[in-house]
């Protein structure tokens, strides 16, 4: 398999390291939660938080992988210049930021929990739970642009494009958090249709000779 078929697949992984990262990192105590209640938490699961950020940290390594594959589908199917292809790429880099903040904010509050004052601990947790809006922003970005732009090519079914608009509008609206949950299935759908479609279109000069 080539690099070309396997590159759409990093929404794949993406997700499932997002989706694993959740697993092992459990339910983080509320953004107003006790003193107590978040240092113990987080004392009692500090390998484990660690271990969650380092996974979420590699999702949003591979989401960028998977932003750069849709640009560059945008970009060759509408030619240099549309505007959706910049919107989709810059979403999905903000998104992806988004992502590494809530990772660096959740490993070094497990990492310092012994080390520093409590109310320090409780900062970064209340930080970890409520700094949401650049994966929301990109989030949305990233599915208003790859959406409109995709409407606009053949290069997906139409209803993907439909779906990621109406997900990206909800994204960036009080219940964007369904809008978060939505962007992964979605994400899980167009990885791996465009694996499918690399694998079935004629491959270049090198691969026929293989």
């Amino acid at each position: 398999m080539s690099a070309k078929q396997l590159l759409p697949m990093s929404g794949v992984i993406s997700v499932l390291l997002i989706i694993v990262s959740f697993i092992v990192g459990g339910e983080t105590p509320e953004a107003d939660a006790s003193l107590q209640e978040v240092v113990s938490y987080y004392s009692d699961h500090d390998t484990d938080l660690q271990l969650a950020a380092a996974l979420l940290g590699l999702g949003a390594f591979f989401f960028i992988l998977f932003t750069a594959t849709i640009a560059t589908l945008l970009r060759s199917a509408q030619g240099e210049g549309r505007p959706s292809a910049t919107v989709s790429l810059a979403g999905g880099i903000v998104f992806t930021v988004g992502l590494a903040i809530f990772a660096g904010l959740t490993f070094t509050a497990a990492d310092v929990v012994d080390d520093i004052a409590p109310t320090g601990v409780q900062t970064l947790n209340a930080l970890c739970v409520d700094m949401f809006f650049p994966v929301a922003v990109g989030g949305g970005a990233f599915l208003l642009g790859t959406g409109v732009g995709l409407l606009k090519t053949d290069a997906l079914p139409t209803w993907l494009s439909w779906a990621a608009i109406v997900i990206g509008v909800v994204a960036i609206s009080p219940i964007g958090f369904f809008g978060f949950l939505a962007l992964g299935v979605w994400t899980l759908i167009t990885s791996v249709l465009l694996s499918m479609r690399a694998s079935a279109s004629p491959g270049g000069p090198d691969e026929q000779r293989a």
